[in-house]
């Protein structure tokens, strides 16, 4: 757990703003109505610029339903040459190979086969050589006549093969024949001639060469289709649900732009919105968020009438969705809130501004009644013939946190204490119902902390004489975060305002300090090593602090270089139980001007513990 602390430092440094943390997602069934007020001319711009971030509308069962998945295809209209299977085209350009010099080049179609591993598979059905393809549609593989090359005769005949496996399920692909000729000037690879008998094999039956059928979602489909070339596809995999976030009527005549989740949509020109947008740096350390980041959308239009969506199944493959949409929202159906708008809470209702079409504004007031979850909360929405649903997913999280620690305490001077340690933390919603994005919003938090030595302290006193001493400290600060959000959730880095109460033997010192601190998830290089001891593969969270105390409340007491830095990390076994780890270095150093006794002592520091959070 050190090393996953002492990473701080240097995410510190490149690290970036805002991630999510996912969780299971629930519903608040009951929808506030929004207060109006217009908004006056002056303001049209700065909202428009301000609020500018649309909400989805829920449309799944209402404005657009989505038919069971259906495989069609057509092998017969090209007399065995080609086939339709969902309008994606399978024929001998699909899937090509081709050797210059002592290079092979594929290319194939990335519709009906993602990539995978490329082999070559002789006429008797036995693997001459296989390997992994890093390419997406293209892959080049040098050294055909080395020892790592396909081990192929003189007059050989053979397919290539593509093929990716996705858990229990594959689609894949092979050429017409090709042929080989091998001398000692090198290699000549060219298609040979052959010709079978099309075919349709579905569901484990032989088929017309046209036809269809319709599936069910989650329930394996297996197809094969061989080409009268002897080139052929197959899938076996299981049709998924797809999972539409939001529907608008479109700027394209009689067609709305649909909004859904991966995969992207075939056959149509689809969009990719990116669920989070790292930096180039940030990439290259590998210090993206791992507590449920954003997933990437795609976004897409669509014919109102005879539309159909057209994915691949869980492990590839190609089914089709019948889509049925009538009154779908219009443009200036659509509600806007802010880029700076909360993405959580720690309340059970909640409030944001919302903008309309015509730049009024509204407070729209909602409910989260599930904690540690995502609700989704919605707001009515007067169509032109229809109610429509804006909604919004929110995360409601725990305010408060508490565990207990034990911490070893080295000195500079080799003695050894163990200290007991309590602490609570609580983070405000808002400061007494305030919505102020800069003094109020997800901004202020308290925390407080009491530790006890559990064996005393080596100590000098006055006359020089050892003696051993308790140490009892006891602290309480006020945190202000410079980002707005949730803790455990959201990255921010902010300020402390802290007091420290501590007794030394007979010495009481109280300490006013000021500080930083910051907070994160683990970046994801760093978590994806921890991930693979199976007690920590669970969300983590990282943070460290720096205070620097630097003055006492007691007039008789001076201190000097009297500060904490503090590294800490929590493993989230539950959103409300984890277990934690940290590590830091204390200097104490205090002097009192009557008498001139004082203590200057530098420690340091590790501690484990568990805690909840609530």
């Amino acid at each position: 757990m050190k090393l996953v602390i002492a990473s701080l430092i240097c995410s510190w440094c490149f690290s970036q703003f805002a991630f999510a943390q996912e969780a299971p997602k629930t519903e608040a069934a009951k929808k506030e109505e929004p207060k109006k007020q217009e908004a006056p001319a002056a303001t049209v711009e700065k909202k428009m610029t301000e609020f500018d971030k649309p909400l989805f509308f829920s449309v799944v069962d209402q404005e657009l339903k989505i038919k069971n998945p259906r495989v069609d295809f057509d092998l017969q209209k090209s007399k065995g040459q080609e086939l339709d299977i969902n309008g994606v085209t399978f024929n001998n350009n699909s899937f090509t190979a081709k050797l210059e010099g002592d290079t092979l080049n594929f290319t194939w179609d990335t519709e009906l086969v993602p990539g995978g591993d490329i082999s070559v598979i002789n006429e008797q059905g036995k693997e001459l050589w296989k390997k992994a393809a890093d390419g997406k549609g293209t892959w080049s593989f040098k050294g055909v006549r080395g020892s790592d090359g396909p081990q192929w005769k003189d007059g050989e005949r053979f397919h290539f093969c593509i093929r990716s496996e996705v858990g229990r399920g594959y689609s894949g692909m092979c050429t017409q024949n090709y042929a080989v000729e091998v001398k000692e000037s090198g290699v000549q690879l060219g298609l040979a001639k052959s010709s079978t008998t099309p075919r349709v094999i579905f569901q484990n039956d032989e088929k017309k060469l046209k036809g269809g059928e319709e599936v069910a979602v989650g329930t394996p489909v297996q197809f094969l289709a061989t080409l009268s070339t002897n080139a052929t596809y197959e899938f076996v995999s299981e049709p998924v649900a797809p999972i539409v976030k939001d529907m608008i009527e479109s700027e394209k005549k009689d067609h709305v732009t649909i909004t859904g989740e991966m995969p992207k949509p075939l056959k149509a020109e689809a969009k990719t919105i990116s669920g989070n947008d790292y930096g180039k740096i940030t990439q290259i350390l590998g210090f993206q968020s791992t507590i449920a980041e954003a997933r990437d959308l795609w976004a897409a239009d669509f014919p109102v009438k005879k539309s159909r969506l057209v994915i691949p199944g869980k492990s590839g493959g190609i089914f089709s969705y019948e889509l049925e949409i009538q009154n779908p929202p219009r443009q200036q159906d659509r509600r806007f809130i802010s880029d700076r708008a909360i993405k959580g809470t720690y309340k059970s209702k909640d409030q944001m501004q919302v903008r309309d079409a015509a730049d009024n504004m509204q407070t729209w007031e909602f409910e989260a009644p599930q904690k540690f979850a995502n609700n989704t909360v919605y707001l009515d929405v007067q169509g032109e013939k229809a109610t429509h649903k804006s909604y919004l997913e929110i995360y409601r999280a725990g305010a408060g946190e508490a565990s207990l620690r034990l911490t070893g305490v080295v000195t500079t001077d080799g003695d050894f204490v163990m200290l007991g340690e309590g602490h609570v933390s609580w983070w405000f919603n808002d400061i007494f119902g305030a919505q102020n994005y800069w003094l109020s919003k997800q901004r202020w938090g308290v925390s407080a902390r009491y530790f006890t030595s559990l064996t005393q302290l080596p100590a000098t006193d006055e006359s020089g004489a050892s003696e051993n001493v308790d140490l009892k400290v006891a602290e309480a600060d006020l945190r202000y975060r410079f980002t707005p959000g949730l803790w455990e959730k959201d990255e921010t880095v902010g300020a402390i305002v802290a007091y420290e109460a501590m007794t030394l033997g007979d010495a009481n010192v109280p300490k006013l300090g000021v500080g930083l601190f910051w907070a994160r998830s683990m970046p994801k290089s760093i978590d994806t090593w921890f991930s693979k001891i199976p007690f920590m593969n669970y969300p983590k969270w990282v943070d460290m602090e720096f205070i620097k105390y630097v003055s006492s409340t007691d007039s008789d007491i001076t201190l000097g270089d009297d500060y904490v830095l503090n590294f800490h990390g929590k493993v989230l076994w539950t959103p409300s139980f984890f277990g934690e780890a940290g590590f830091g270095l204390k200097n104490y150093y205090f002097e009192k001007s009557s008498d001139g006794s004082g203590a200057k002592l530098t420690t340091f520091y590790g501690t484990v513990g568990l805690g909840i959070n609530f």
